[in-house]
């Protein structure tokens, strides 16, 4: 990134009193710990800020410094907007025209990203929108304290998903290090982010186990809106259940259909090296890395299942084992 937008935007900030920050619906770790690390750095220099999200923060992530700041409502005035960890401008989930003014920085890590404000601070090549954050904080005259480390370290572990991914460098695991250093509890949030799961997260994992399909090294699952009641999970999301289904050996790409209220289907992918997911979902209006993408789709279930198998499959080579 040039040292001159960097520049620009410590000079908005510095001209700014109230400053509002959005990130994507059905936040992740990377979301939450991007939205609160700027919240809590922003207020330590003296700002009045307003962290927003859409559905509020997951129970998960609730227990992160400064998460009860967060709120669902966009003030009508302010002196700055800032996106972090979003696409697009339609990714917060909020209609473009609730905003109280354009977006001045857009702060994010994923390959899709449109660079929609005036002031755009995006490298796809960082793990994590907190691994950004974390590299532009000095030159924004920012500092990092110890509640600040412990969200920046959040979005490095969730979106890395344990430091696991591709997108993982030497600069990624640096920066962990020097997390730790400055009090981010790495053991307490790789437990409470990745490893703890409700009771009935578990039950709605089950739904979407009963009806696993496979088709080569492609599979798939749904969960509908009956699941979600059935067993009173409180998430529009899969509670994560795509990133086990990662697991499964064999497969190159896995995707789940979740069914959302007002008759929309989030499709979540994940896929190994060499399968460019992102693609996949930016042809269906959504985006997100190689290895793991998502988006929404208007229409129903079934229909959608059958156009994003076709448009999955004529995406992947067949694997060694289905060319013997």
């Amino acid at each position: 990134m040039a040292d001159p937008t960097i520049e620009n935007a410590r000079a908005v900030l510095n001209a700014a009193q109230r400053v509002i920050i959005l990130s994507h619906e059905r936040p992740d770790g990377d979301a939450v710990g991007s939205l609160l690390a700027l919240t809590l750095s922003l207020e330590r220099a003296g700002k009045d800020v307003v962290p927003i999200l859409l559905e509020g923060v997951p129970s998960r992530f609730r227990f992160l410094p400064g998460a009860d700041k967060v709120t669902a409502d966009i003030p009508s005035d302010c002196d700055l907007v800032v996106f972090v960890d979003a696409s697009d401008l339609e990714r917060t989930g909020f209609p473009v025209a609730t905003l109280p003014r354009q977006p001045d920085i857009n702060i994010d890590h994923h390959p899709t990203n449109t660079n929609y404000a005036e002031i755009n601070i995006v490298n796809d090549k960082a793990s994590a929108t907190t691994e950004i954050l974390y590299d532009v904080f000095p030159g924004l005259g920012l500092e990092i304290d110890a509640d600040v480390a412990a969200n920046l370290m959040t979005g490095l572990i969730t979106d890395t998903i344990g430091f696991r991914t591709d997108s993982v460098t030497p600069r990624t695991l640096m920066i962990a290090s020097e997390l730790i250093e400055l009090g981010a509890p790495m053991a307490e949030i790789y437990s409470r982010t990745l490893n703890q799961r409700s009771f009935v997260s578990a039950q709605y994992w089950g739904k979407g186990l009963s009806r696993l399909e496979r088709e080569n090294s492609i599979l798939w699952t749904s969960l509908t809106l009956e699941d979600r009641k059935a067993v009173g999970y409180p998430g529009s999301d899969d509670a994560d259940l795509v990133n086990l289904l990662a697991t499964i050996e064999g497969i190159q790409v896995v995707m789940v259909f979740i069914e959302q209220i007002d008759g929309k289907v989030k499709v979540s992918w994940r896929s190994r090296p060499g399968v460019d997911v992102a693609a996949i979902a930016f042809s269906f209006g959504g985006g997100g890395h190689k290895q793991a993408a998502g988006a929404t789709i208007e229409g129903d279930m079934q229909v959608i299942q059958e156009r994003v198998l076709t448009a999955t499959r004529e995406s992947i080579s067949p694997s060694p084992e289905e060319r013997a």
